[in-house]
């Protein structure tokens, strides 16, 4: 088949004017219980004591151990359910971090459990599956920020912390680490900026603040 110049233009005119397609190694956001919204108030009045009370218990937030089954299948569950779960996403990189790390350190590659819905059990997935579910919830930003910043990904946490920045302006816990990120870039005048104006909205922490004084930038 022969294509013409133009003919060749409006096909990738065409491709360039598509959606961007969601990682399909992720899954679909379809579950036989939810999806549900985390932030939505009914959703969590009435659906989410459900959830937290036979998969998201305090020792899986903890990762300690699972209730009624693996712990990251307790993890799994609940964000099928609450795909922008805020303190499970939070969970669920830790887990992640921290099973990469085992790994790490027997000299084996990480090899992550599978979903009973097919897809790898990872904290990029569940960043995935949360932000195609509510693309403009802030703190989802902002967690997967924590968890890009965590991994050495500084520019790529810098980019969710704006974006969730500006969601939600007078976060103190989103200016503390923006202020944070900025701190390991060196950028000391923005880490100060951000850092002062975590602690004027009551960042109760003192962390920043002392890394700053170290290095002579503060007050």
């Amino acid at each position: 088949m022969h294509f013409t110049i133009l003919s060749l233009l409006l096909v990738l005119a065409g491709f360039l004017a598509m959606p961007a397609c969601a990682d399909p190694l992720c899954g679909s956001l379809k579950n036989h219980y939810g999806p549900f919204d985390y932030t939505n108030v009914d959703d969590y009045k009435n659906r989410l004591p459900i959830v937290e009370s036979y998969h998201f218990t305090l020792e899986v937030e903890s990762l300690i151990r699972g209730k009624s089954g693996a712990l990251w299948a307790e993890l799994d569950y609940t964000l099928r359910a609450f795909p922008n779960h805020h303190r499970a996403l939070y969970a669920m990189l830790r887990y992640d971090i921290r099973e990469r790390q085992k790994s790490q350190q027997i000299n084996r590659p990480y090899q992550p459990p599978v979903s009973e819905r097919g897809f790898p059990v990872t904290a990029a997935c569940y960043f995935d599956r949360a932000l195609r579910w509510r693309p403009n919830d802030p703190n989802v930003h902002l967690i997967y920020g924590i968890y890009l910043q965590r991994t050495g990904k500084l520019d790529q946490a810098l980019e969710r912390y704006k974006i969730s920045e500006k969601l939600q302006p007078n976060s103190a816990d989103l200016q503390y680490n923006l202020g944070l990120a900025y701190f390991q870039k060196k950028d000391y005048m923005l880490a100060k900026q951000h850092a002062r104006r975590a602690y004027q909205l009551g960042y109760p922490l003192p962390g920043l603040r002392n890394q700053l004084k170290r290095v002579g930038q503060w007050p």
